[in-house]
């Protein structure tokens, strides 16, 4: 079966962690909107026990027709579905970008060591009004068993 990688489910903090090119979702808070660059600096103090919230920087060019001046106010949650890159080549973008991934729809990305990097967003919208403790324990419950289910593999 031909078609686009799923997407994976992370926590704003492990996006450092994952292979460049991972195809992912994640929510973030808006703390700043770099008008020159095109890029949003979404953070979420997740795990709370860090000193300091972790924070990405996500290239909205492609999708900046479809933002609202409210969605990159500062203070909005939103979820973002893009893709991992270096940030050592930010000026490579999502339209010049082909993708060559496995077509195991189940994989998990592999965590590699910590590095800067940006996610270059495909599609970003508002979170809404949404319970944060919540999403946090699901998440993490949900990663709980999809690596459990890896290792078992």
């Amino acid at each position: 079966m031909n078609g686009p990688p799923p997407s994976t489910r992370a926590f704003l903090c492990d996006l450092k962690c994952l292979p460049a090119d991972s195809k992912i979702r994640f929510l973030g808070c808006v703390r700043q909107y770099n008008v020159t660059l095109g890029h949003l600096i979404l953070e979420h103090n997740y795990p709370r026990s860090k000193a300091e919230a972790s924070s990405v920087s996500v290239d909205i060019n492609a999708v900046l027709e479809t933002l609202t001046a409210e969605d990159l106010r500062v203070g909005t949650w939103l979820n973002v579905l893009g893709y991992v890159r270096d940030s050592t080549a930010p000026e490579r973008s999502f339209s010049s970008f082909q993708s060559s991934h496995s077509s195991n729809a189940t994989a998990q990305p592999m965590k590699i060591p910590s590095r800067p990097v940006y996610v270059d967003a495909i599609m970003v919208f508002p979170a809404g009004a949404i319970a944060l403790g919540e999403y946090e324990r699901i998440l993490q419950n949900v990663q709980d068993v999809e690596s459990r289910i890896h290792y078992l593999e």
